[in-house]
């Protein structure tokens, strides 16, 4: 009796956090709305107003037979624009051609979640990142050690100098975890 009574109370102050949380979120989604309005007459980035760098962070992917790089993006034009939350990325090869690697759904985001857009002021920065199995682990590994990364922004793309060893088993092949973009301040 008594564990139902502790039960029931904490079942009421669980309903009423999340009501509490929802009012909140509710409350907020004025804001969020009116900036998402404000966001929609942006104009769509494109790649020649843009700047690719990678970063790899000191070594902050390293480890566990695991690397990766921060990518950044850099608004060089004097307007803002809407920067897709993840673009198409490419490994290439040093004659610049397309490698086989694929990017790892994350778990629990199947197809996959809705990522918004990423306001990208001018002369702003956005960051995401890439990770991925850098040792020859699997009992069948294929590896590839990219020249190039490539960046599909709009009509047009970014590469950039790359440095990595990417592996994976050899029916599914290198793989790859791609962090969405947010905005950024260095």
């Amino acid at each position: 009796m008594t564990i139902r009574i502790h039960l029931r109370a904490m079942m009421a102050g669980g309903f009423a956090l999340l009501f509490a949380c929802g009012a909140a979120y509710a409350g907020g989604a004025g804001a969020a709305n009116s900036s998402t309005q404000a966001s929609a007459n942006l104009p769509a980035c494109r790649a020649d107003q843009l700047a690719l760098q990678l970063d790899d962070g000191g070594g902050d992917f390293n480890g566990m037979s695991h690397s990766g790089t921060y990518i950044v993006l850099r608004n060089r034009s004097n307007t803002a624009c809407l920067l897709p939350a993840r673009v198409p990325l490419s490994f290439l090869d040093k004659r610049q051609r397309v490698l086989r690697a694929s990017m790892q759904s994350m778990p629990g985001m199947h197809p996959g979640p809705a990522l918004r857009p990423v306001t990208l002021a001018a002369k702003g920065a956005a960051r995401g990142s890439v990770r991925w199995v850098s040792g020859e682990v699997f009992d069948n590994t294929h590896c590839i050690d990219p020249a190039y990364l490539r960046l599909r922004v709009g009509q047009g793309a970014l590469t950039a100098r790359f440095r990595g060893h990417l592996c994976g088993s050899a029916d599914d092949g290198p793989r790859y975890q791609f962090t969405p973009f947010g905005p950024w301040t260095p």
